[in-house]
């Protein structure tokens, strides 16, 4: 079922987001507070931020995240808490790309997209803390806005490599 359809994204639609620190990540247990030093950053073409919001809940430092096809997207953690990032639209991602990708509390992790033309051009990514075990299980079954970090995945440019 299509993340716009069951209410998971913040909107399909190009447009700003609706979502506000305190609606994001409720769900959230363990330490979301920010790292006490800046996580090593890779050489990628897009960087986005998770950090944590003054209520001490966590988002993303942006929900737009504009990428061309071929390019790489990399999520740098600034709390103090691991995170599973989801792409809701899998056919984005380049072969082998892991999803949901998990974040280490105050570390990196990347994605690069496939460098074709798609359908559409955006999609939506979310997030949730992960499970005891390190694991991403229940990213995939988030009842609500409230459980999730929200932001868009918007891929301008296509063409093949």
């Amino acid at each position: 079922m299509s993340l716009c359809i069951s209410g998971l994204l913040l909107a399909c639609a190009r447009g700003a987001a609706r979502s506000t620190p305190s609606e994001a990540a409720l769900s959230d247990d363990g330490p979301v507070s920010p790292c006490n030093q800046e996580p090593t950053r890779l050489d990628t073409d897009v960087q986005v931020f998770i950090t944590a919001s003054p209520a001490n809940k966590v988002h993303f430092s942006t929900t737009d995240v504009k990428v061309g096809a071929g390019q790489t997207v990399q999520f740098v953690s600034q709390v103090n808490q691991d995170r599973c990032i989801v792409v809701a639209d899998a056919g984005l991602l380049a072969s082998g790309s892991q999803n949901p990708l998990t974040v280490a509390a105050c570390g990196t992790a990347s994605w690069t997209l496939l460098a074709t033309d798609k359908s559409k051009d955006e999609t939506a990514l979310w997030s949730c803390p992960t499970t005891s075990d390190g694991g991403c299980s229940h990213c995939a079954d988030a009842q609500s806005i409230r459980e999730t970090i929200n932001g868009k995945l918007e891929v301008t440019s296509g063409g093949g490599v």
